[in-house]
């Protein structure tokens, strides 16, 4: 459990929704270190039809939709796919590194969210310094990683200052595309208790107005952590393949159909 000031902190539930995850586009235009989808990484795209096969195949499934690539801001008709989410009142989460943000200027955003993965603030391959300027309203996650570490805290104050921005995210690349194993490190992944460390640290020091959300990685314990461990996701890619945990993309564990809450977290 994380120690904090209970006079400047507050726990919040966060509801889990089953959540299908769409993998768009194998384009984009960083080749960032550790990415979990760099063997995958090309020139194929799902096509805007066989998209909207798939969300009406799952729409009664699943509250979310995560839009993942590559890059999904390139995907030609990102506003046509978020417009075809809110016809059917589905939540979407765009995940994207955020250096082309231009092209969701001028869409709808009712019920979206979007995601700014960073990897540092100024000396990574994807700083938050060189983040597309924006008002559009973002969440910033700060994937932590050895040579990142003391940037954190840099990152949150960029974010704050800078961005249209209430909620910051901290979470750690696990590299499971070299060792095979989520447990296991490398010379860029951080131990999980060193994970523990660094987020017990922000979260003592940290005195801004962000929400603050924390990946638990599966070592970190919440009040509000429940008994039933079961993976609430399912994801597809461009290829028409299918896996249930994100983590499996790294051990190639592919599957027939989607069930949600359904399988035991393979963490």
């Amino acid at each position: 459990f994380l120690e904090y000031d209970k006079n400047n902190w507050q726990e919040v539930f966060v509801s889990e929704e089953n959540t299908l995850q769409l993998f768009i586009t194998n384009k984009c235009n960083l080749r960032c270190k550790g990415c979990f989808y760099a063997h995958n990484l090309g020139r194929d795209e799902m096509s805007f039809d066989v998209y909207k096969s798939y969300i009406l195949e799952y729409k009664d499934k699943v509250k979310k939709i995560t839009l993942l690539g590559g890059e999904p801001t390139l995907h030609n008709f990102l506003p046509q796919i978020i417009a075809f989410n809110q016809s059917l009142n589905l939540k979407t989460t765009i995940y994207t590194n955020g250096f082309h943000l231009e092209n969701l200027e001028g869409v709808s955003l009712d019920g979206v969210k979007i995601r700014i993965g960073v990897h540092g603030t100024h000396l990574s391959e994807k700083p938050l310094v060189s983040v597309h300027k924006t008002f559009l309203p973002v969440t910033i996650v700060y994937m932590l990683r050895r040579d990142n570490i003391v940037e954190l805290m840099g990152a949150v104050k960029i974010a704050e200052q800078n961005f249209n921005c209430n909620d910051f995210f901290i979470s750690s690349i696990r590299d499971i595309a070299s060792t095979g194993n989520y447990w296991l490190d490398n010379t860029d992944t951080i131990p999980m208790n060193e994970y523990f460390e660094i987020v017990q640290k922000f979260v003592k020091e940290y005195n801004g107005k962000l929400n603050i959300h924390i990946s638990k990685r599966g070592i970190i314990k919440s009040k509000f952590d429940n008994a039933v461990d079961k993976c609430r996701f399912g994801n597809i890619f461009p290829n028409g393949s299918k896996i249930r945990c994100h983590l499996d993309i790294s051990l190639n564990k592919k599957c027939s159909e989607l069930e949600f809450n359904k399988v035991k977290c393979n963490k």
